[in-house]
């Protein structure tokens, strides 16, 4: 979903006849605040793609001996995907490029190829960002098992099939859209565009498909991220105050080392997984509404309300895929050598 936002209203003073009713936001208020919400998502996005491909060439570096590695390098992937589309998608919509004479129609192409596959592969993240806090949990509830069941080969597995499932079911959902040549009699030229195929059968379709994909899946990898964060936040405090309790007593246990690794790890995947509940938090409120009420949608009474809430929504996805590797560096040894040795600086002390 995307909008073509490059006209302001032409009478800012009587903006009543921009709405389509009793929105909170006119319509040229929502004219200025979708292009800086866009301006800010393109900087977000563009240290997203970099910062993204530095994660990926040290996880490389780093090997795949230990599944985290992996599902780290999964996300990592995610996010380099998303914000690359993310760019594009936000370019669409953009004054002067969307209205170039180019031989497109940015608007219309951008929700199959920008900003669509932006938010479907950032749904991908969310699910991936849910492995990796259910294992955490797995790992300190039942350690001595997860070791057997979750090894390189099945972390691998979970990751292809968290991909098949999320974009496989986006694929059916689009078979109503088109790609089509239309032509522009103003223009005098035919352009690319998109078209929308309209029978019972595939508008039923979409419409169940897209209550799984667009409220339930991203609701639920939302809410297990959710529970898995408390879980590991509560295991923290009972570590630290374990540790405190050990240190009074003036002894050290045998176990007290990995204990602290341990901390570590858990304190890495909590900072991850809040972050992505700090910036998914308006795409699930957005999912919610649009559920409960029937106007809160691109063509209900208070589209303007929804277009900024989806707007801010793919800006908090571009900070979420652009932060990761502050997180790492800040909390992951190995990770902060790595690439302190690629780019060939002294190694961080441990």
């Amino acid at each position: 979903m995307t909008l073509n936002v490059t006209q302001p209203p032409k009478n800012l003073d009587n903006v009543s006849s921009s709405l389509t009713g009793g929105d909170f936001i006119t319509g040229a208020q929502l004219y200025y605040i979708l292009l800086s919400i866009s301006a800010l998502t393109q900087v977000f996005s563009i240290g997203g793609v970099i910062t993204n491909a530095i994660n990926i060439a040290v996880f490389v570096k780093l090997g795949f001996n230990e599944t985290s590695n992996i599902s780290l390098l999964a996300l990592a992937l995610c996010d380099l995907l998303s914000t690359i589309m993310t760019i594009w998608g936000t370019l669409c919509v953009t004054p002067g490029f969307s209205d170039a004479e180019l031989p497109f129609l940015p608007a219309e192409i951008s929700p199959l190829t920008g900003s669509g596959l932006s938010n479907l592969v950032f749904r991908c993240a969310a699910w991936v960002t849910a492995f990796i806090s259910f294992e955490r949990c797995l790992c300190i509830l039942i350690p001595l098992k997860v070791k057997k069941w979750v090894t390189p080969k099945t972390t691998t597995a979970v990751v292809v099939a968290i991909c098949i499932t999320t974009i496989g079911p986006y694929i059916g959902a689009h078979w109503r859209w088109k790609f089509v040549w239309k032509f522009l009699p103003g223009r005098n030229a035919t352009v690319l565009g998109v078209a929308v195929v309209d029978t019972p059968f595939l508008i039923l379709k979409e419409k169940i498909e897209n209550i799984v994909l667009g409220l339930i899946q991203p609701i639920v990898a939302f809410v297990t991220v959710l529970v898995c964060t408390v879980f590991l936040v509560v295991y923290l405090r009972r570590s630290s105050q374990w540790r405190k309790s050990m240190a009074s007593a003036g002894g050290k246990t045998a176990g007290e080392d990995n204990s602290r690794k341990e901390e570590k790890v858990v304190r890495l995947v909590t900072s991850i997984a809040t972050i992505f509940i700090l910036c998914y938090t308006p795409n699930t409120l957005m999912f919610l509404n649009m559920a409960i009420f029937p106007s809160f949608s691109v063509f209900g009474q208070h589209k303007n309300t929804f277009l900024t809430v989806y707007t801010l929504s793919i800006m908090a996805n571009s900070v979420s895929a652009s932060v990761n590797i502050f997180i790492y560096y800040k909390m992951g040894t190995r990770y902060r050598n790595a690439l302190r040795l690629m780019f060939h600086l002294k190694d961080s002390v441990k």
